[in-house]
C-alpha cells in the first residue's frame, strides 16, 4: 500500500515538474515583459523578456520588493502600489532605467474572499512608436514650414510643364523656354547626366505651336553608329544585308510636324554630323538605299553633357553643325546647385510613388535634413531613383535615416545633435531647443550665401547678429 502512494505521488510530481516546464516555456516565449508579485508586492516571477526591458538578471529582480527596485530606479512609476490599493487592472507609461517608455499593464489575481493573491504585470515598449510619432510631427512641421515659404516667396511650383523649381536660375530658364518655344529655333541643352534634360525638351515641345505633333527621342549614345543612320533616316527594303522586307521609317519621318530630340549629341561621328547638317540646312533627306528626297518638317532639339567646343578644338566635332544646333541655348544647373528644390522634387516623386504602389510612405525630417547635405552626383534621375528605393525597401510609413544609402549618411550634420540619445531620453530645455535649431538654420543659410548680408535678409535680422551668429556657430566661416 505504502508503494502504491509513493508511486501515485511520483507521477503527481512529475506531472508538476511537466506543468511547471510548459509555463515556462510559455511566458518566456513571449515578447512582453511579464512579471509577477505576491500580495505584499515582493516580486516572485518573471520572463526573459523582462531581463531584456530592464537589462538586469532575473535573480536581482526575483525576492525584491518593488518599492526597492523603484528607489533603484529600475523603472518608474511602480503599477502593483497602485493595484494594491484599487484591487483592479491598471495601466500606467512607465519609464526604464534606460529611459526606455512602456506601457505597463496590471492586473490582480483574487481569491475567494476578494483578496489579492499575486498581481500580473505585463509591459510592452513604446520607445519605438514614441520615436516614429515625433518625427512623424517633425516631418509634417517641415512640410508646413516650405508650404509657407513658397506663399511667402510668392513662386509658382510649375508642375503642368512638368517644372518644378523654385530655384531663381530655373525660373529664368523657365522664362526663356516661354519666350522661344513658339518659334522654329533649334534648341542646345547643356548639363550634366540627370538634370533633366529629356524634361526640358518635352517641355518646349509642349509649349510650342507643335504640341499636337509627335515628340521623337533619341539617345545618340545609345545606339551604335551603324545603326544610328538607319533609325534616324530609315532605309528602303533590300537596302542592305539583313534589312527588313518592308523597309523601315526613320525618326525624321516619323517626327513630321512635331519635334525631333537628340540628346547625347556629343557623341556622333563627324560623318554623321555632315549628314544630319545637310538635312537642317536643306529640310530635305533621304532614306538609306533610296532616290525620293522627302520633306523635313520638325523642330530641332539636342542635348549633351560634353563641352562642345572643346570637341570643336579637338577636331571631333563640326563647327558649322555646331552653330546649326545651337540657335538657342539653356544650360541646366546641376541639383546641387538648386538646393531649395530638393525638398519640392523629393516630395513630388514621393507623391508619385505613393500613387503607383499604393502606399502613403512620408519622410522623416532627419532624411530631409541628409537630401540637403547630399551633393547628388547623378543629380535629379538620382533623386528619384533614390525615392522610388527606399519606398519600397522602408518597413514603415516614416522614411527613416537608416532606410538611405550608406553613402548618404556621412551628410547627416545637425540631424545627430537633435535625435541623439540624450534628446531621446529626455526632454529638452526649451532654450536649448532654440539653441540646436537656430544652430542648424545659421549653417544652412551661411553655406548657401557665404555672406552675412544676405544672412542677414533670410534670417530677418540686422547684419551686426548675423555675423555674431556666425562667428558662434558656424566652423572656418573666416569671418575677422
Amino acid at each position: 500500500m505504502l508503494n502504491e502512494k509513493t508511486s501515485s505521488s511520483s507521477i503527481v510530481d512529475e506531472k508538476i515538474k511537466k506543468l511547471k516546464e510548459e509555463y515556462d516555456t510559455i511566458i518566456n516565449s513571449i515578447y512582453d515583459e511579464i512579471l509577477v508579485t505576491d500580495a505584499k508586492g515582493i516580486v516572485v516571477n518573471v520572463n526573459k523578456a523582462c531581463e531584456k526591458f530592464y537589462n538586469k538578471k532575473a535573480e536581482d529582480i526575483i525576492g525584491n520588493h518593488v518599492k526597492d527596485l523603484e528607489k533603484q530606479g529600475v523603472f518608474w512609476p511602480s503599477i502593483t502600489e497602485i493595484v494594491c490599493k484599487t484591487k483592479k487592472s491598471e495601466s500606467i507609461i512607465q519609464t526604464t532605467k534606460s529611459g526606455r517608455k512602456v506601457l505597463v499593464s496590471a492586473i490582480p489575481i483574487l481569491n475567494e474572499k476578494n483578496e489579492i493573491v499575486k498581481i500580473v504585470n505585463n509591459s510592452r515598449d513604446l520607445t519605438e512608436l514614441i520615436m516614429l510619432k515625433k518625427q512623424l510631427e517633425e516631418q509634417e512641421q517641415l512640410v508646413n514650414q516650405i508650404s509657407r515659404k513658397i506663399k511667402e516667396m510668392d513662386i509658382n511650383i510649375h508642375s503642368a510643364e512638368k517644372l518644378m523649381y523654385v530655384n531663381a536660375n530655373m525660373e529664368k530658364i523657365s522664362h526663356l523656354i516661354d519666350k522661344v518655344a513658339a518659334s522654329d529655333i533649334s534648341i542646345l541643352i547643356l548639363g550634366e547626366s540627370g538634370v533633366g534634360k529629356t524634361m526640358i525638351a518635352e517641355t518646349i515641345h509642349n509649349k510650342s505651336t507643335r504640341s499636337k505633333g509627335p515628340f521623337q527621342v533619341i539617345n545618340c549614345s545609345a545606339i551604335p553608329e551603324t545603326l544610328l543612320e538607319s533609325e534616324l533616316f530609315g532605309y528602303e527594303a533590300g537596302a542592305f544585308t539583313g534589312a527588313l522586307k518592308q523597309g523601315k521609317t526613320g525618326l525624321f519621318e516619323l517626327a513630321q510636324g512635331g519635334s525631333i530630340f537628340l540628346d547625347e549629341i556629343g557623341e556622333l561621328s563627324t560623318t554623321l554630323q555632315a549628314k544630319l547638317l545637310q538635312v537642317i540646312q536643306e529640310r530635305k533627306f533621304r532614306k538609306i538605299g533610296g532616290i525620293k528626297q522627302i520633306e523635313a518638317n520638325f523642330r530641332l532639339i539636342t542635348a549633351t553633357n560634353q563641352d562642345l567646343v572643346q570637341r570643336i578644338e579637338q577636331k571631333t566635332f563640326r563647327e558649322d553643325f555646331y552653330y546649326r544646333i545651337n540657335g538657342i541655348t539653356i544650360s541646366l544647373p546641376p541639383l546641387r546647385e538648386r538646393k531649395e528644390d530638393i525638398g519640392v522634387l523629393a516630395n513630388v516623386f514621393l507623391e508619385q510613388f505613393n500613387k503607383k504602389y499604393s502606399i502613403n510612405k512620408k519622410f522623416s525630417g532627419e532624411v530631409i535634413e541628409v537630401f540637403y547635405n547630399y551633393n547628388w552626383p547623378g543629380n535629379i534621375r538620382e533623386l528619384k531613383h533614390l525615392i522610388e528605393r527606399v519606398c519600397l525597401v522602408s518597413e514603415y510609413d516614416l522614411i527613416m535615416v537608416h532606410d538611405l544609402p550608406e553613402k548618404m549618411l556621412p551628410y547627416i550634420h545637425y540631424a545627430k545633435k537633435l535625435h541623439s540619445q540624450e534628446t531621446m531620453d529626455s526632454i529638452l530645455p526649451l532654450n536649448k531647443a532654440v539653441e540646436i535649431v537656430e544652430e542648424n538654420l545659421v549653417n544652412l543659410v551661411y553655406r548657401k550665401y557665404k555672406n552675412t548680408y544676405k544672412v542677414a535678409e533670410v534670417l530677418g535680422v540686422s547684419q551686426p547678429t548675423a555675423h555674431r551668429l556666425i562667428k558662434k556657430y558656424v566652423s572656418n566661416s573666416n569671418l575677422n
